[in-house]
């Protein structure tokens, strides 16, 4: 039975790390977390926005981190997307004619 319980908290961390928010443990009595990104380190308590718009929060046992950008999955043939990453907002557009719509979906925020 403690295998089949470790397979599925396995698989729930799988399943996590693709979403627009993931959960990472913290070793026991840890006292900083480290961004998977930068590998900067943030005190326990502290909530930081990384530089690919990746807001985390590191708790006692735990760091939670989800997208505040969203991603864009699938979009209208001829358009484009572009990020901006230092306002965490994207612009999906038309480059060859501005008039056309642009329809898309996305994962997160």
């Amino acid at each position: 039975q403690k295998s089949l319980a470790l397979v599925l908290v396995f698989c729930a961390f799988v399943s996590l790390s693709d979403s627009a928010c993931s959960i990472t443990p913290l070793n026991q009595g840890a006292r900083f977390c480290v961004d998977r990104y930068d590998k900067s380190r943030h005190p326990m308590g502290s909530t930081w926005t990384n530089s690919k718009c990746i807001r985390c929060t590191c708790s006692p046992g735990q760091m939670g981190c989800c997208d505040v950008l969203g991603r864009v999955t699938s979009l209208s043939q001829g358009c484009i997307v572009e990020y901006d990453y230092k306002k965490c907002t994207f612009d999906v557009f038309n480059p060859t004619n501005p008039n056309i719509k642009c329809s898309y979906g996305r994962v997160g925020k």
